[in-house]
């Protein structure tokens, strides 16, 4: 028979109690994804091919809220091309996904690793677009991008026309851009440490970088059912030719989304845990401390 252990002055609809955490630190009642190689829940095994699966830590929860099933629940390998002397890809010791670009020209076709994000995830925001979210990325960035008209971004859930017009957040550069915020209040972004771009001019390499933005509402002409929410390395999307021969190289190590009308959690409130478990995380004895890649110097 099972056991049932009350504490003392708290009752079972107390939201303020504290929660059991059945996957990882971050999660709430409104956890939608979690991408997080270096997980016990979103492990997979080096680079999986075009249309394998890679694990939504968070599926569990999302499935809860999202209505999702199976395949739409978690990641899918969008691209995977080959290494080549204009782009190589590899997953470091420590579980991240790193895309090395070449800049010494010669590219001419779209070098990347990319994942769509979990259907289920994208039809929901699109059936729920007055609600507030939050979305996050860990990365480290190993070589500085050069200048571009468009620099890559290498996490949105975007317009397939328009990407920086018609969004709901990109990264474009590595800078979190939200879309408008139809309450004026709600309208966050944070990055550590504060940078405006991927260019020589503000990069020292190695730099690892969180990045998080809170969006209510969506720029222009909303994303449709066909498009998705992207994660990756390397040029794609619709950032892709403007970043051939520019882009900068890129090690992605968590990207997390929540939709915190549901939650009931401020922008401020997720993005001071996301960002400690950051620091946490590449400090000394953290997961992913002294993880090693191949130097970018490789590729012109």
């Amino acid at each position: 028979m099972a056991k049932l252990l009350r504490l003392h002055g708290v009752t079972l609809t107390d939201a303020t109690a504290p929660k059991i955490v059945t996957r990882d630190k971050i999660e709430s009642s409104g956890s939608l994804m979690l991408f997080d190689g270096n997980h016990e829940f979103g492990s997979f095994a080096g680079l999986p091919i075009v249309d394998a699966l890679v694990p939504n830590a968070l599926s569990n929860l999302s499935k809860a809220l999202t209505g999702g099933v199976g395949a739409d629940l978690d990641f899918k390998v969008k691209t995977a091309r080959p290494n080549s002397a204009q782009f190589k890809s590899e997953r470091t010791p420590k579980g991240g996904i790193h895309g090395i670009v070449t800049q010494g020209g010669g590219q001419t076709a779209a070098e990347s690793y990319s994942l769509d994000g979990p259907k289920a995830v994208g039809d929901y925001i699109l059936a729920h677009p007055t609600h507030q979210y939050y979305f996050s990325l860990w990365s480290l960035i190993t070589r500085a991008g050069l200048a571009s008209s468009a620099a890559q971004s290498p996490f949105h859930f975007t317009n397939g026309l328009g990407a920086t017009t018609n969004h709901l957040f990109h990264m474009q550069g590595g800078v979190p851009s939200p879309g408008f915020a139809s309450a004026p209040s709600f309208r966050g972004v944070k990055a550590v440490p504060t940078y405006t771009d991927h260019t020589g001019a503000s990069i020292v390499v190695p730099m690892k970088r969180f990045g998080s933005i809170g969006v209510q509402g969506f720029v222009g002409n909303a994303p449709i059912a066909a498009d998705r929410i992207q994660l990756g390395v390397g040029a794609f999307g619709g950032w892709n030719s403007l970043n051939f021969n520019v882009c900068p190289s890129r090690i992605i190590y968590r990207a997390y989304g929540e939709d915190l009308t549901v939650s009931g959690r401020a922008y401020a409130e997720v993005e001071a845990l996301d960002c400690a478990l950051f620091l946490e995380a590449f400090a000394p004895g953290g997961k992913f401390y002294g993880d090693t890649y191949t130097a970018p110097s490789t590729l012109p």
